[in-house]
């Protein structure tokens, strides 16, 4: 019985979704056989690959797209740590994230992902925010540095869990003209239950369906 696999990725002008069957894997590697669309991939594509009844999803490298004739088309696929890997290579997209965050001390930072609660000093963003599996972007109505560590209360929909998350400021931008705040910030998770992972990575599916 083939087992059936769907390939996203975001590299290119486009989002690409494929849909496919798995020929044969093993650790680390997976042989990947596609219709027409698989000749849209190219070796070097970063890609995430969900496989029918395995659990949690592969990020990874196309290595090699070998023509099989009849439109058919195998990719060689070689997977990166489980989600944790080359996390900027996964999409920025748009969203509802209703987020709280916080200034933290690595020793706050430290406590707050041990279960302690910090009641003092929560900001709310607007929730419609940039996002990627391995960070966020919103406008701050407070100045931040790159550099500076935050504490995050995340939820992915209004109906959600509530993760404990850190994140680094990485870049810090203008605001946008119309907007009331005092800049835009690039923050990049530091750590995030793989939960949360997950959830963004569900999101991103979810979302790029919707446009291909």
């Amino acid at each position: 019985m083939s087992v059936a696999v769907r390939i996203f990725s975001a590299q290119g002008d486009h989002p690409l979704m494929v849909d496919g069957t798995l020929q044969d894997a093993e650790a680390g590697s997976a042989n990947l056989i596609c219709g027409p669309d698989g000749s849209k991939l190219f070796a070097g594509s970063k890609v995430l690959i969900s496989i029918e009844n395995e659990p949690g999803k592969r990020t990874g490298t196309i290595r090699a797209v070998e023509p099989m004739g009849g439109d058919r088309f195998r990719l060689q696929f070689e997977d990166t740590q489980h989600h944790r890997a080359e996390q900027r290579d996964f999409p920025r997209l748009f969203a509802g994230l209703p987020i709280a965050y916080r200034i933290a001390s690595a020793e706050e930072a430290e406590a707050w992902l041990a279960g302690t609660d910090v009641l003092d000093a929560w900001t709310e963003p607007d929730p419609y925010m940039n996002f990627s599996v391995g960070g966020l972007r919103f406008d701050t109505l407070v100045s931040l540095s790159p550099g500076t560590l935050l504490v995050i209360a995340l939820r992915i929909g209004d109906d959600g869990p509530t993760w404990r998350t850190s994140a680094r400021v990485v870049r810090v931008f203008d605001p946008s003209p119309d907007s009331d705040a005092v800049c835009s910030v690039a923050v990049s998770f530091e750590v995030i239950p793989d939960e949360a992972m997950d959830a963004l990575s569900e999101l991103t599916l979810q979302i790029q369906e919707t446009m291909i």
